[in-house]
């Protein structure tokens, strides 16, 4: 998942214009994770309840009951309810630490205003 946020959604135009200029294809191109098969699955509904979080002041995880809801409403089993969650809740996990880590090197570039007493 974070490969396909950081990098996935520009694979085939690096790849097109690494062909282009005869270099090599970028090396965090040709050795990208692949999902084992079934997995796909999984991070495709994550995408689809990314939406499903709060957007407030803080950074926030997909609620449990929205999971729960997604696999209900696709006639998902116990097992594959389970599974669902699981990965689910793995993968907003790591989403929610990349966002954490880039919003902390954002706030880290942003000078920092005096304040009104300093002047």
């Amino acid at each position: 998942m974070l490969y396909t946020l950081d990098v996935g959604a520009f694979e085939q135009t690096l790849i097109q214009q690494a062909m282009a200029a005869g270099q090599p294809i970028p090396e965090r191109i040709a050795n990208a994770p692949r999902l084992l098969p079934g997995l796909d699955l999984y991070l495709n509904d994550f995408f689809d309840l990314d939406s499903e979080r709060t957007h407030g002041f803080s950074l926030s995880p997909i609620p449990w009951q929205s999971i729960f809801n997604y696999g209900k409403a696709w006639d998902f089993d116990k097992e594959q309810l389970d599974d669902l969650i699981y990965f689910v809740r793995k993968l907003d996990l790591a989403h929610l630490n990349r966002l954490r880590k880039k919003q902390e090197a954002d706030n880290a570039k942003k000078p920092v205003r005096p304040s009104r007493k300093a002047r």
